[in-house]
């Protein structure tokens, strides 16, 4: 029966003799570890045949799977789940190898496996990372055709239907990208404003960039720990690529300053509105990790204010995010050049808890050590100048105004010019229309400043405790 098996055949195998390796398959119990084709006499055969014969044993074993469902509990027959589960596995090895499959075939597969997902027992038996690979291999030589597509959504919903994981929420991505579809999955979970604004963006942009987004932010769910792996953080490199960093961090800097508004509705009665819906936790925390892959000012300070929002306490209930605060003082701590170092001074200042108190003395030893300095040394480096030329006094040119930043103690004044030397009573109209990123700017050097003053205040007065020596040559 089974010399059609060899690797060289003269005629084309029969329909029967497919049905008698599967039938072979189901007959022949194999315990052993990893699952492997090879351990069964009728899979060795099957490795060592052609691919039109291979393709033929697959198309019958699909109908064997087909013809023998498992039947849910409390109907399970022990004997009959354990030969569906290994035809399952047999049939999933199989589809590994690239096959000579038409697109009726893939059809075919993508709706058995479509009506297995839909039952959540079954999900993991439905193998459908082996039906995007088969209908992936396919569509690079093939156009998408409707009959293909509606197959492919049918195996969506079936995974939609059901609570969605990571692994889940990534299958659907990627069979949305091999379906070209425009609005891709993305696991941010509507409700938290910050996730409403971003999901509202991210829909705006093209399938490529949206399935990027969609990646980075599952292997945001994926973080685990209180710091993420040199691998995490790489692998996370070739989303932005697509995405460009330049705009995911101006993104990310956007969405975090909407972090501290509360939902518009608790979603029951003991639930309250500052709350973070738990899966949007995770993302956060993975996004201010990224975070440390940049040193720009504007990014330092949205992660500053989102660890103030995330140790914000809710009445009987604690910090709303601990995690996401810590993510926070840890990105801060890696971020290359001196902004992170500076939030982390006026952090130690604002957020006065013991966990948080820790986290932020461990970040600045981790700047310092990066630099080879200690904690106290980096600080006293990273006081920004805020572009004061003098002391306590910076002065900005704008043709026929002149602006002013003065401290004084613990004072900061802000004030504008003519450049006859008359104070205006407030910032000139045409500053605003004709120098908006300038003024934007001078607006947030004084807040920054504001900020910035009690923290090296208290940095000073510390000094005093502290008995240090220095050495003279």
């Amino acid at each position: 029966m089974f010399n059609f098996l060899k690797s060289a055949f003269s005629q084309t195998p029969t329909h029967s003799d497919a049905e008698g390796v599967v039938d072979e398959f189901a007959r022949q119990d194999v315990h052993a570890y990893p699952f492997d084709l090879k351990n069964f006499s009728a899979g060795a055969k099957f490795l060592s045949a052609d691919v039109q014969t291979q393709h033929a044993v697959v198309m019958a074993m699909l109908a064997w799977l087909e013809n023998h469902p498992l039947r849910p509990y409390p109907m399970v027959d022990q004997k009959a789940w354990q030969q569906g589960w290994k035809m399952r596995q047999i049939f999933f090895h199989m589809l590994k190898r690239r096959l000579p499959l038409i697109e009726q075939d893939i059809i075919s597969i993508l709706s058995w496996s479509a009506e297995q997902a839909s039952q959540p027992v079954y999900i993991y038996l439905s193998g459908i990372p082996q039906m995007i690979k088969v209908a992936g291999d396919f569509l690079k030589n093939s156009p998408l055709s409707n009959e293909m597509r509606q197959a492919m959504q049918r195996l969506v919903q079936s995974i939609e239907a059901q609570p969605l994981s990571v692994e889940h929420r990534r299958w659907v991505l990627r069979l949305k990208e091999l379906m070209e579809d425009e609005e891709v999955s993305l696991p941010i979970q509507s409700g938290d404003v910050w996730a409403d604004a971003a999901i509202s963006e991210l829909r705006t942009l093209d399938a490529k960039t949206q399935t990027a987004w969609g990646e980075l932010l599952l292997n945001c769910l994926r973080t685990t720990g209180s710091s993420p792996s040199g691998k995490w953080l790489k692998g996370s490199e070739k989303h932005l690529e697509i995405i460009g960093t330049e705009n995911f961090f101006q993104r990310l800097a956007n969405w975090f300053a909407l972090v501290d508004k509360p939902r518009e509705t608790a979603t029951h009665q003991y639930d309250h509105r500052l709350t973070f819906i738990a899966v949007n936790v995770d993302i956060l925390k993975g996004l201010a990790w990224l975070c440390s892959k940049t040193d720009d000012p504007e990014v330092a300070r949205a992660l500053s204010a989102l660890a103030i929002s995330a140790y914000k306490k809710i009445p009987g209930v604690g910090p709303r995010a601990a995690k996401v605060g810590n993510a926070c003082f840890w990105a801060l701590g890696n971020m290359p050049g001196s902004e992170g170092v500076a939030q982390l001074s006026i952090l130690k200042l604002r957020i006065k808890t013991n966990t948080a108190q820790k986290q932020i003395a461990g970040a600045l030893e981790t700047a310092a050590s990066r630099l080879g300095m200690t904690a106290g040394e980096i600080e006293e480096m990273s006081v920004p100048a805020y572009g004061m030329d003098e002391v306590g006094l910076r002065r900005d040119d704008f043709d026929e105004f002149l602006s002013e930043i003065r401290v004084d103690g613990s004072d900061v004044e802000q004030a504008w010019f003519r450049k006859d030397g008359k104070r205006l009573a407030s910032v000139p109209k045409a500053i605003k229309e004709g120098y908006p990123e300038e003024f934007k700017e001078i607006s947030q050097a004084v807040k920054d400043i504001r900020k910035m003053l009690p923290a090296q205040r208290d940095r000073l007065d510390n000094l005093f405790l502290m008995q240090k020596r220095w050495t003279f040559a």
